[in-house]
């Protein structure tokens, strides 16, 4: 267990977003607001300003395995794939059930620009997207982080297929490592 603790804690890496990136933060938290599970990428030419318009997000509580409970209301889950990648087809339907069950949404991020049945609306990666994500990780798919929609803090989550149980103890490791760290 402290080996594993020790990985997580050398895989949080502190990200440097382009502006591109941010503006994406910002439409993954109007798709909270509106109760959205996935972001539509925006219209051509449509610009958001970060928390225009808002109003302060309902708290979505987690239940730590510890028995304490934290507010992840401004998390999100942001998830890599490619559409011609078996591992997501299997993974992705688990990751909407577990983000629906948690009140948790999920931003995806496709390699190959094309979304797939259960993700249909994707933005394509780019050259800024990749420096951010993924600086100290392989490319696979799928690859999911947590993101912290206001500070911008990212915590690796998961790369491969998982089951429910697997995904949902990943969830529990990484949130409670975020609040230990005091970015929750």
């Amino acid at each position: 267990m402290f080996t594993r603790l020790i990985a997580v804690l050398l895989m949080v890496v502190p990200v440097l977003t382009t502006a591109g990136t941010i503006d994406d933060i910002a439409r993954l938290e109007q798709a909270k607001d509106t109760g959205a599970q996935t972001a539509e990428p925006p219209a051509a030419g449509r610009s958001e300003k970060p928390g225009a318009n808002r109003t302060p997000l309902k708290p979505v509580w987690f239940h730590l395995n510890d028995g304490r409970s934290v507010d992840i209301s401004h998390w999100q889950i942001v998830h890599f794939i490619r559409s011609d990648c078996p591992y997501c087809h299997r993974f992705n339907p688990t990751l909407k059930a577990v983000s629906g069950q948690l009140g948790i949404g999920v931003f995806v991020y496709s390699f190959d620009g094309v979304g797939d049945a259960v993700f249909p609306h994707v933005l394509p990666v780019n050259d800024g997207i990749l420096k951010d994500f993924f600086a100290e990780l392989p490319q696979a798919t799928p690859t999911d982080f947590i993101i912290n929609t206001q500070s911008l803090v990212t915590i690796p989550l998961s790369q491969g297929e998982l089951t429910e149980d697997t995904l949902k103890q990943r969830l529990d490791e990484s949130f409670a490592l975020a609040d230990r760290l005091g970015v929750l």
